[in-house]
């Protein structure tokens, strides 16, 4: 068969057409945000001037959560499928591009074939050989499958910024129960301290009562509290072990409650550069990631789209046939073939127009979803930034309402002994001192908790170095 050699240069030439350029960063974000929805030059909670900066753990100066941290990173198994599924999207590159290139098989066959008859003569048997190969190749005349590689690729490019933003978030959710455990130990040990002091209380109150100087009343009462103090312990030994077991098993270990906690808070590292709100765009690994879903889904509907035009393909076959019928007749064993057709979508019942309505469908979704990852991403910082100052007082406050509190339980003890307050002014008392104490460790773990919080919402990593717009290495 001779191909018209101006056919195949018009094909040849058609097989180079570029794609459609995908839609850019501000016109994806144009067109996922409602058009009265606009992006401020600074942060509106408060101003933090500067270049968002990595290593965000090293200000901690805490040796025990960067050795746990990399613990967690080379165990935690979620993690572990994050980086699967990522070698998963780079080798689906390779199997969409292969599709791209000619298609190389080989074929090689026998067949002994025995004829049975009531004569003699017709009674034979014969062998026949086949040995072929052959060449296929789709030409590209269009772009699909050049399309179908582009979001191959975009998707790989995804996926590599999730696994990002999941080693981002893993660092800030190892540290948040590393600091969680320390919450509850200390809650712990005010829980030990505060069933000690009852039973002094209940103590005092049999001692007056056996001089006289007290009823049975303050008695009964105060046994009520040490034993209400004794319960309260045995649910903060509860919440203890439950934080340690959570933090185990981010560090892939068995959950056995048997990590020892850090005894004390650090101390707060200064206040952080929030950057430019703009800029977060370009720096949160999830946002980069969703930006690359929308791609990936642009180039599924063009290669959705450009099913509906024809297909052209060329196919080169060469075989030799071992055939005894060949022989007898005294022709050649070679042969060879070429054939290049087009394939021309007519009638599928709706179904091409479908997967268009349907990958539009996803387009909008996937342009959709970023908008709410930026929406989001945007609300975290907020809410960081503005609770930064308000923690910041709000510890202020309850500290000095701690020191008040211990005080006013020092001069009621005194009256007590005294005989001019009862026992349950004292208790009462002795009650708010407690839960101010409380307060106070549990807001000095919210203000750390907050800070690695926004770290994580800037999207600042806890490596070394600068947080440089697409920064993140493939």
């Amino acid at each position: 068969m001779r191909i018209s050699r101006a056919a195949l240069t018009l094909v040849l030439a058609l097989a180079g057409c570029a794609l459609r350029p995908p839609p850019s960063q501000p016109e994806i974000l144009a067109s996922a945000l409602p058009a009265e929805t606009v992006i401020p030059h600074e942060w509106i909670a408060d101003r933090y001037p500067g270049a968002v900066t990595n290593d965000w753990l090293s200000a901690f100066n805490d040796p025990v959560l960067d050795a746990i941290l990399a613990e967690a990173l080379a165990n935690n198994l979620d993690l572990l499928q994050a980086a699967d599924k990522v070698e998963v999207a780079r080798q689906m590159v390779t199997v969409v591009g292969a599709k791209l290139l000619p298609q190389i098989g080989g074929k090689i066959a026998g067949k002994r074939t025995h004829d049975f008859g009531d004569e003699d003569y017709i009674k034979h048997t014969h062998s026949h050989t086949v040995a072929a190969l052959n060449i296929a190749w789709e030409m590209d005349v269009w772009g699909r499958l050049r399309s179908q590689r582009a979001a191959a690729e975009a998707e790989y490019d995804a996926g590599v910024f999730e696994y990002a933003y999941a080693q981002q978030s893993l660092a800030a959710t190892v540290a948040l129960n590393w600091y969680l455990t320390t919450e509850t130990y200390q809650l712990l040990q005010l829980a030990e301290r505060a069933v000690e002091i009852y039973t002094g209380l209940l103590q005092l109150a049999e001692i007056r009562r056996d001089s006289g100087k007290s009823t049975d009343l303050d008695v009964v009462d105060a046994r009520a509290r040490m034993e209400t103090a004794m319960s309260e312990l045995q649910s903060a030994r509860i919440d203890f072990d439950r934080a340690r077991r959570t933090l185990e098993v981010l560090l892939g270990r068995y959950p056995a409650a048997e990590i020892q906690a850090a005894p004390h808070y650090p101390p707060l590292p200064p206040p952080v550069a929030a950057g430019l709100p703009a800029t977060l765009l370009e720096r949160r690994p999830d946002i980069l990631a969703a930006e690359y879903r929308v791609l990936a889904a642009f180039r599924k509907r063009e290669a959705v789209r450009l099913a509906l035009l024809p297909d052209f393909s060329l196919s080169l076959t060469a075989e030799r046939l071992g055939d005894h019928l060949l022989e007898v007749l005294h022709l050649s064993p070679y042969r060879a073939s070429v054939e290049m057709g087009a394939t021309v979508p007519i009638y599928e019942g709706g179904a091409l127009c479908a997967y268009l309505n349907i990958a539009t469908a996803e387009q909008a979704q996937a342009v959709a979803h970023y908008g709410s990852v930026v929406l989001n991403a945007f609300r975290e910082v907020e809410n960081a930034i503005a609770s930064e100052a308000l923690l910041a007082r709000q510890l202020e406050y309850a500290q000095r309402a701690l020191v008040d509190r211990t005080r006013a339980v020092e001069i009621a003890r005194v009256q007590y002994r005294a005989g001019r307050r009862d026992l349950l002014w004292v208790e009462e008392l002795q009650a708010g001192q407690i839960a101010a104490e409380a307060k106070v460790i549990q807001l000095r773990n919210a203000r750390i908790a907050n800070r690695i919080r926004l770290h994580l919402a800037l999207g600042g990593s806890f490596g070394g170095g600068l947080a440089a717009p697409g920064g993140l290495s493939k």
